[in-house]
């Protein structure tokens, strides 16, 4: 019995550009899918992180009657007042920042209301790091509509939402779409940890407009705020 041998035959060059490019186009399909897929599992990651400070601020206040981390310099300022509650530092940091990033959120400074409150004497003392208490949980009225922590722009040092900085640091320090898109501008938004233990993710400029709630008195919550 004979067998005849059959020569195998190769791709041409045509047949191979014909390939390739296919390929491309599949890839290029799924690029954008890709990418939101990993942009959405940041923007949790991220949401999660700001419960867990939030969380640990909650009970760092109930050993501290009450009272959130007072303002202190960046040596001892609340990521290292609440380190000892959260533990695991890796939550300071948003995927969604750059690598030299080693923090992604403010806490919520509660200038307008120790402007309020305090003397003068004793409002100067805070705003130079040296005025003895936190704000109490319980002098925020609208906990549930009130912030605690948000992102932060990326390369800010600030540590704290303060209203009477430059400008104001709900201008140009909190991160309004840390979670956006390719579209950039005012697209996407970021993730907020509120008073009352809850976390959202918030539409560019929705943590100052309509209401700004970052502020504490009505005065500040109602005052107009326009972007740069």
């Amino acid at each position: 019995m004979k067998f005849r041998l059959r020569k195998q035959r190769g791709f041409t060059l045509i047949e191979l550009l014909v390939v390739i490019g296919i390929i491309g186009i599949l890839a290029s399909l799924l690029m954008p899918s890709i990418v939101r897929a990993k942009q959405k599992a940041q923007r949790i990651k991220c949401l999660n992180s700001a419960r867990q400070l939030g969380l640990s601020a909650a009970v760092y206040a109930s050993d501290y009657d009450d009272e959130l981390p007072p303002r202190r310099r960046v040596t001892n300022a609340w990521p290292t007042a609440l380190k000892s509650y959260y533990i695991n530092a890796n939550i300071l940091k948003c995927p969604a920042d750059r690598m030299l990033e080693s923090r992604s959120y403010l806490i919520n400074g509660w200038n307008d209301y120790w402007e309020k409150y305090l003397s003068p004497v004793d409002y100067t003392k805070m705003m130079r790091w040296s005025h003895p208490h936190g704000m109490k949980f319980s002098d925020v009225r609208l906990p549930s509509d009130t912030i605690l922590f948000g992102e932060k722009r990326i390369g800010s040092f600030h540590m704290h939402m303060d209203f009477g900085q430059d400008a104001g640091n709900d201008r140009h320090e909190v991160a309004q779409n840390m979670h956006g898109n390719s579209n950039g501008g005012k697209s996407g938004g970021s993730n907020f940890a509120f008073i009352d233990g809850s976390v959202r993710l918030l539409p560019y400029g929705g943590s100052i407009k309509p209401v700004n709630m970052w502020a504490v008195t009505e005065m500040w919550r109602a005052a107009p705020v326009e972007l740069p």
